[in-house]
């Protein structure tokens, strides 16, 4: 079906608006299940007449609470952020209150107990399990003291949920120094750093992008050291709302019959028990421990005097200078060769070339459409069939009350239930922090960032692309330890030298309006210009680096994947209540990397508290960063090792991976795409 483009959303809204819509969304919920429960008895319980009616409500709030939460993470105005978190809140408590509707639960478990599910196609199958184990962990078929207390426990969840997201968007506050103790990171960039007229000392935000800067660049161990302790403890308020959060968890899992918060949620996953994480764990450590022990005495042999500790704090800068003095790896260098705006236009048309899409900057676009001046938009097609897919937003530089890391935000989902196409287009947003441009050169991006904004695109296509009857499988919302592996996956692209050359383009020929073959230098003449795509010899040496540390890189994975599974999974309730988070936290990362910290000491910070991982994304489910490595490392030998820019590869993998979202069984889906099972061996290979 040919479609044309639908008019853009529009992004200009006040505080009370934003409000007001959620107030809309809970009257239309209430209104939708009034109406299903006056003229239902769980008798008369079908499929179509609950199951699907159920579907219309859960999809117009997935349709739109997500537009609702999107202004906290983007917006510059402080109110809008404040009243996104409200709205939030509100829609939030209205869709628990949703399931915790006894009547509401008689009918779907009805249809639940007399439904034949093999008779059901495969996403009617997921969608009723899904309905019905959400009425389940929410208290729902306990006895009523218990339920209370469950129910209790889910609102609090909710309240303490929106007070950590809140928290992150504060202003970390910075580190005040002088600029010679910021040597190593470059004049231009100490330039941008905020000035204190009075002594002449530059402010170093505590946020990723700044602090990642002097961790690797800083040539002075005690501002490194200062710089990390310092983004450790940002957020205090965090720390009790994380321990009251995931003792609420453990509480709630135990009243459901659990034995802990991670075996509730392993029932939907790929590794179905903690037990099977933790043997995957210990694999990997069993593997990567003798590796990161040697690479821990080369990093101590080039430490200036040799030997002694290396400390968490200047592993980063060593690692970054034994690539630049033992391979011969600048990053600064490499980082001219990749220009920000033109190097994304340059990853799209990849994109264009592998899933076959047509891929268009929109531009002029009126501020109404946007929520940020600097934002860029793209429109998505599918090359053959001229279908649109959706819009694609672009939101990279960071500023004040933004989200502070780099992930994909949906911003309305596609679905088609029950009948016909409700939301027949989808929109989705690119969020990163990369560093803002210098007065005379354009951003330029690490090959680090290069790879993040690749991952990040990743989920940005799986979500553009997807198409399911129901939003809550739409995209990348698949079963939580397989939603990182297509973005992991393209990752791969990243580490090939051919690819890394169409992605290249020196700055010196972008034009400040982003243009390629215009003249950013104009004082560079011909002879001393460097070629405009990047050199061979300087992606072989950075592709023959990329092993070296990533024993002691991974196991910081490890690491923290460690501490996700033993504060979800603890011995007792009792247990996690007098566990000592940060002791845990920094005795786990220290132990796995062999990285110390301050020395006799493992309370000097609450890192957990700094991330939203553990709280709203990753909970029970940071081991997926690993295990979906593995899974991807596997997908991309089996398919696109020996052609990166194979659209015919590309095209399979559209068509059997990401097109059908969550709606699928993505363990079937996967080992039909792989030829066979997934192993650890392929994942090490690459290591």
């Amino acid at each position: 079906m040919k479609t044309s483009r639908p008019e853009m959303p529009s992004f200009h809204v006040r505080p009370s608006q934003l409000i007001q819509r959620a107030v809309d969304l809970i009257k239309d919920i209430q209104t939708a299940t009034k109406q299903l429960l006056d003229k239902l008895s769980p008798q008369d319980a079908t499929f179509e007449n609950v199951v699907l009616s159920m579907a219309k409500i859960d999809n117009n709030i997935k349709s739109k609470v997500q537009f609702l939460a999107f202004f906290q993470a983007v917006s510059p105005s402080l109110e809008l952020r404040q009243e996104s978190s409200v709205a939030m809140s509100m829609v939030d408590t209205a869709y628990l209150e949703l399931f915790q509707d006894e009547n509401l639960f008689a009918l779907v478990d009805a249809v639940h107990k007399n439904f034949d599910m093999n008779q059901m196609e495969m996403e009617d199958r997921k969608f009723l399990a899904k309905l019905h184990s959400t009425f389940i962990d929410n208290g729902l078929g306990l006895k009523e003291k218990d339920k209370k207390r469950s129910q209790e426990i889910s609102k609090r969840l909710v309240e303490l949920r929106v007070a950590f997201t809140e928290n992150l968007s504060l202003d970390p506050g910075y580190i005040w120094k002088k600029e010679e103790d910021l040597e190593g990171l470059g004049a231009e960039r100490i330039q941008t750093l905020p000035l204190c007229p009075s002594n002449g000392q530059r402010g170093v935000p505590l946020k990723k992008t700044y602090v990642n800067a002097v961790l690797s660049s800083c040539i002075r161990s005690a501002t490194r050291k200062e710089v990390f302790l310092q983004s450790q403890r940002i957020f205090p308020e965090n720390t009790e709302v994380f321990k009251e959060i995931v003792i609420l968890r453990d509480e709630r899992a135990r009243l459901l019959g659990f034995e802990s918060y991670a075996h509730q949620q392993a029932r939907s996953k790929l590794l179905k028990s903690p037990r099977d994480v933790k043997s995957m764990l210990d694999e990997l450590s069993m593997h990567l421990r003798p590796i990161a022990k040697t690479e821990l005495e080369a990093l101590q042999q080039a430490q200036d005097p040799p030997g002694g500790p290396l400390h968490l704090w200047d592993f980063d800068y060593h690692h970054d200078k034994m690539l630049r003095d033992n391979y011969q790896v600048d990053h600064d260098l490499i980082a001219e060769y990749f220009p920000a705006n033109v190097t994304i236009q340059h990853m799209l048309a990849v994109f264009e070339t592998i899933f076959g899409l047509k891929i268009e900057s929109l531009r002029c676009i009126r501020d109404d459409y946007i929520w940020q001046p600097d934002v860029k938009v793209f429109s998505v097609h599918d090359r053959h069939s001229a279908t649109f897919f959706g819009f694609l937003y672009l939101d990279i530089y960071p500023r004040d009350g933004k989200f502070n890391h780099a992930a994909n935000f949906n911003i309305f989902p596609s679905y088609s239930v029950p009948e016909g196409i409700d939301q027949p287009f989808v929109c989705t947003a690119l969020v990163c922090n990369v560093a803002n441009p210098p007065p005379d050169k354009p951003a330029l991006l690490k090959h680090h960032e290069v790879i993040t904004l690749f991952h990040e695109l990743g989920h940005a296509f799986h979500d553009l692309l997807g198409r399911s009857k129901y939003a809550t499988f739409h995209g990348h919302r698949t079963v939580a330890d397989f939603v990182e592996a297509p973005s992991q996956l393209l990752e791969y692209w990243c580490w090939v030298p051919e690819c890394l050359q169409r992605l290249s383009c020196h700055y010196s020929y972008v034009s400040s309006d982003d243009s390629e073959d215009g003249e950013r230098d104009t004082l560079m003449s011909s002879s001393t210009r460097p070629p405009k795509q990047i050199p061979r010899g300087h992606l072989e040496k950075l592709v023959e680096a990329r092993s070296i540390n990533q024993g002691i890189l991974t196991l910081r994975q490890v690491a923290f994947s460690s501490f996700d599974l033993e504060i979800h999974c603890p011995a007792s309730q009792g247990a996690l209540k007098s566990m000592d988070i940060a002791e845990m936290y920094y005795s786990l990362l220290q132990s796995a990397t062999y990285l110390q910290g301050p020395e006799n000491d493992n309370r000097w910070g609450h890192g957990y508290a700094t991330t939203p991982h553990y709280i709203w994304g990753q909970e029970a489910n940071y081991y997926s960063y690993l295990y979906t490595r593995v899974l991807a490392a596997n997908m991309w030998w089996s398919n696109f090792h020996f052609d990166p820019m194979s659209q015919k590869a590309g095209l399979k993998y559209r068509k059997m991976i990401l097109e059908h979202g969550g709606s699928q069984d993505e363990q079937t889906a996967l080992m039909e795409f792989l030829g066979g099972q997934p192993t650890v061996e392929v994942y090490l290979r690459y290591l």
